[in-house]
């Protein structure tokens, strides 16, 4: 599979539409990720610097800064909120 050539600099953006999809179209999940409202979250990853946290911490967590993100743009907290519209197919 080939990976689009400017993937390195969208990939954080594509992450985020997902994600706000995702916990948009999926009240459940929606719920989930507002009860850690006051909490850090960190991708447990050991392997995946980026996305993940790594074994000591020496990782990016780039998935857990756009899950807190999410969150606190659900809650309000966040005038960034963009008007996307995601469509469950």
């Amino acid at each position: 599979m080939q990976v689009r050539s400017d993937w390195e600099s969208v990939k954080i953006d594509v992450m985020y539409r997902a994600l706000k999809c995702k916990f948009s179209i999926y009240p459940h999940l929606n719920s989930m990720l507002l009860s850690t409202a006051g909490s850090v979250l960190v991708e447990a990853s050991p392997h995946d610097l980026f996305w993940g946290g790594g074994r000591e911490g020496e990782g990016l967590n780039y998935l857990g800064r756009l899950l807190m993100q999410l969150r606190s743009e659900f809650l309000g907290e966040s005038s960034a909120a963009s008007e996307n519209t995601c469509i469950a197919l």
